[in-house]
C-alpha cells in the first residue's frame, strides 16, 4: 500500500486495486501512520522512503 501511496494514488484507487473499499483504504492508512508515527499521507511516503521501506 505504501508504494502506491508514493506513487500517488488515491484512495479510491488504491481501494480499485487493492480489491477493497475506500473505507477498508482509510483504516489501512491509518494503521499504517500509527505504525510508522505519523499523522499525514506526506510524512508516511517521506518516512518510507528515509527508512527504505519503498523506493521512488
Amino acid at each position: 500500500m505504501l508504494e502506491l501511496l508514493a506513487r500517488g494514488y488515491s484512495n479510491k484507487e488504491l481501494g480499485h486495486a487493492l480489491f477493497v473499499s475506500e473505507g477498508t483504504v482509510k483504516s489501512h492508512l491509518h494503521h499504517i501512520y500509527t505504525k510508522l508515527r505519523v499523522d499525514s499521507r506526506g510524512a508516511a511516503i517521506a518516512h518510507a522512503v528515509r527508512e527504505g521501506i519503498v523506493r521512488l
